[in-house]
């Protein structure tokens, strides 16, 4: 469900981004364990 970063600044968003990523891949991976 993420739809806009809540950050200003170019380093502040890549950060936001970098944690986003990381939560979606780690969803992805506890999923595909489960499978």
């Amino acid at each position: 469900g993420f739809t806009r970063f809540h950050l200003r600044g170019l380093g502040k968003v890549k950060t936001e981004w970098a944690l986003v990523t990381l939560a979606y891949n780690c969803k992805r991976m506890a999923r595909l364990r489960a499978a």
